[in-house]
């Protein structure tokens, strides 16, 4: 097509997406006698203005203009402006309606369309006819494909300066659609293929990078994909790191959303929630293929937990939000005529909190699975150290990853960046040492206070090994994450767990506290404060067995998610559990009498070196067994002095 005069860049924008849009049976239509009625569709508010001034421009002041961007919600309803619309069709005048959705429209004119014109986001290669239209000439400068995805029509007119070469507006371009699609750091990304530790998640990925592949070869129809997820879990375990690894791995731009940005881009009122609602879906519609992620969707509430004080304000949100979401779920795959289209739409929600999430959004058609990310394990710990710190040995690696199981990605990745400023400070390569005083800060803790943890935490690790309950991996003693202490065990999941096998849980569990009383003087509140606390786990594990059938009584009255309360509220319950407990603390104590002398000395060590290893344990604790033909004094225990 031959380049026009110069024009606007918002101008030349609109005429470039409209010239997309539509066939030249149609511009001849429109600009013919006929009296039409036409709707078109933009991708968000900010393209009304611009298109309005278009349409009166190319086709003339004959037609009569409804615009509407959704900001006034008490004037932009599909109840008001019927009675016009029908009186200018009447009196021979077409008609246009403009909008970010068909939802604001008159409905007169939504019955009564002729056409509707869905106009998008120009980018990649039509981009570069908007760069011809501006400048009034061709140009030579190649766009890049993905470069225009995710930005509104503000975005692209500030990348056109006057004085500026075809190159440097491009460049401007390329910029502004790697900081919105929030891509700038994705080539430090780890790899989806080899993060074992997202488990689940990453399986669900890598089916869906097949299921495409499959759709875009007519091996399958584009309804046969699950392509929408929820992943949940607590802050740092990497929600968000696996959104943008799924959008490299799948070869799509990711649009990044939190539900906290439909409040932070629009004034905070019903209307402009709903207006931000709508131009973030209307964005992904633009994008035509995408990831799009929301994040912190807990944020939109349940409604079934609503007071009735938020509900008249919070409800029309919530159900504007589903309809535009199954609205986006639809959007791709193919066109009303069957034919294939490009869009291929992801859809990626995060939340800390899964329970909070109505129920609503998780159904077919919308968010279809919820898969939990968790802490990662042994394995996973130590792949993610092989991200971040590349150039230590596999040995230390290994070691790192004992002592720092149990934290989540974002702590590994602090550690490790730590690590990286004690080397640079002294300019000098990273070494292992850097990483493990990064891992085990010299703080000071109290001698008496570390006595305590270290004898605590050495009578579990007896306790493990003695009863044969897990494998021990390790005890750290205050990194710089996580608790003060903790003892590392990972269980044995071959078989499925008896009574006994949760009862010498219990008692090892139990050890800390039986030697805080016997070989410090006094038991602490590290014994019994939390939820989280060495009494709290042993009381939850034996109400479960109780509460559950594996107690000597057939009735299941509580799951372990609920036993506390169980045990608070039941007498019965209750005074079995204590019964229970007070006969597993006595093995609990003579464990630790058996074994008070290895006891002892895993606490020292502990309290020089903050860390032991499994094995370490283990060869301390044999080097003090009794001598051979001894016996032990209990069914618990090993026989050690």
């Amino acid at each position: 097509m031959p380049v026009r005069d110069k024009q606007t860049p918002a101008d030349a924008i609109v005429d470039v997406a409209f010239e997309q849009a539509m066939t030249s049976a149609l511009e001849r239509s429109l600009a013919g006698k006929a009296v039409l009625a036409i709707v078109v569709i933009v991708p968000t508010a900010a393209w009304v203005a611009p298109c309005e001034r278009f349409w009166k421009r190319r086709f003339g002041e004959r037609w009569h203009v409804v615009a509407r961007d959704g900001g006034n919600r008490a004037e932009h309803k599909s109840t008001l402006g019927n009675s016009v619309i029908a009186k200018a069709l009447a009196d021979g005048h077409p008609v246009v309606g403009i909008a970010t959705s068909t939802s604001v429209l008159p409905s007169t004119l939504m019955a009564s369309a002729d056409q509707t014109i869905n106009l998008a986001t120009p980018t990649g290669g039509t981009l570069k006819q908007v760069v011809e239209r501006h400048l009034g000439r061709a140009v030579a400068c190649p766009v890049p494909s993905l470069v225009g995805i995710g930005l509104d029509i503000d975005d692209l007119a500030a990348t056109f300066r006057p004085g500026s070469t075809p190159r440097q507006i491009v460049n401007r371009m390329e910029r502004a659609t790697t900081r919105r699609i929030g891509s700038e750091d994705d080539e430090r990304l780890p790899s989806l293929e080899t993060a074992f530790e997202f488990g689940a998640a990453r399986s669900w990925a890598l089916d869906l990078a097949q299921d495409l592949e499959d759709y875009r070869q007519r091996k399958i129809e584009f309804s046969q994909i699950s392509r929408s997820l929820i992943v949940f879990g607590e802050s740092g375990t990497g929600k968000t790191i696996f959104a943008r690894m799924v959008s490299r791995f799948l070869g799509l731009p990711l649009l990044a959303f939190s539900i906290a940005d439909l409040f932070a881009n629009s004034d905070g009122m019903l209307g402009g929630v709903v207006q931000a609602t709508n131009a973030m879906f209307e964005r992904a519609y633009a994008s035509r293929s995408c990831v799009l992620f929301l994040d912190e969707l807990d944020a939109l509430p349940d409604r079934s937990t609503l007071s009735p004080r938020g509900r008249d304000w919070w409800l029309p949100v919530v159900a504007n939000f589903l309809v535009k979401l199954d609205g986006a779920f639809s959007h791709g795959g193919q066109t009303r005529s069957g034919t294939r289209r490009g869009d291929e739409i992801v859809f990626i929600g995060a939340t800390n909190y899964i329970e909070r999430i109505d129920s609503a959004l998780l159904r077919p058609g919308r968010y279809e699975r919820c898969i939990e990310i968790s802490r990662p394990d042994l394995a996973g710990t130590i792949n993610i150290l092989a991200h971040y710190l590349p150039e230590i040995k596999d040995a230390d690696r290994a070691e790192f990853g004992r002592l720092l199981r149990g934290s989540t990605g974002a702590e590994l990745m602090m550690v490790a960046r730590d690590a990286r400023r004690i080397a640079r400070r002294e300019a000098r390569a990273l070494e292992a040492e850097d990483v493990r005083a990064a891992a085990l800060p010299n703080e000071a803790i109290p001698p008496v206070r570390l006595r305590r943890i270290c004898v605590h935490e050495a009578a579990h690790a007896v306790g493990i090994l003695a009863l044969a309950c897990g494998t021990l991996v390790g005890i750290v003693i205050k990194t710089r994450i996580g608790e003060a202490a903790r003892t590392q065990v990972a269980y044995d999941n071959d078989d499925m767990p008896t009574r006994r096998d949760f009862e010498g849980r219990v008692v090892a569990t139990l050890c800390g506290r039986a030697a805080e009383r016997l070989l410090v003087g006094e038991v602490s509140v590290g014994s019994g404060l939390s939820d989280q606390s060495d009494m709290a786990i042993a009381t939850r594990i034996i109400g479960s067995l109780h509460a559950t059938g594996l107690g000597g009584r057939l009735a299941f009255t509580a799951d372990q998610n609920h036993v506390l309360s169980a045990v608070a509220h039941d007498r019965s319950l209750r005074r079995r559990v204590e019964a229970d407990l007070v006969r597993l603390e006595k093995e609990a104590e003579r464990l630790v009498k058996r074994n008070r002398r290895a006891i002892l000395a895993i606490a020292d060590r502990l309290a020089e070196t903050r860390y032991l290893s499994g094995e370490t344990v283990r060869q301390m604790l044999d080097s003090t067994k009794r001598p051979h033909g001894s016996k032990p004094s209990s069914k618990y225990g090993s026989g050690h002095d």
